[in-house]
């Protein structure tokens, strides 16, 4: 069994028109798309689980100046 609780980190070097559009794409994402492509038989948690990454990376990209409006 994994601790569900530990974090790992996840290098990722990417050219800066890479990063752009990952923040634009990130941007676009919601809690809904998240619903639609988790599994459907969990309550919620792998959608939940997916919306709280997808926002960490929205974070990560906007702290290194990768913040789209």
């Amino acid at each position: 069994m994994t601790d569900s609780t530990a974090t790992i980190d996840i290098p990722l070097c990417l050219p800066r028109d890479e990063a752009r559009a990952l923040a634009q794409f990130v941007k676009r994402l919601g809690h809904g798309d998240c619903e639609r492509l988790a599994s459907r038989y969990d309550g919620g948690e792998e959608a939940d689980a997916m919306w709280a990454a997808v926002q960490k990376l929205q974070r990560a990209l906007a702290e290194n100046g990768y913040a789209p409006r």
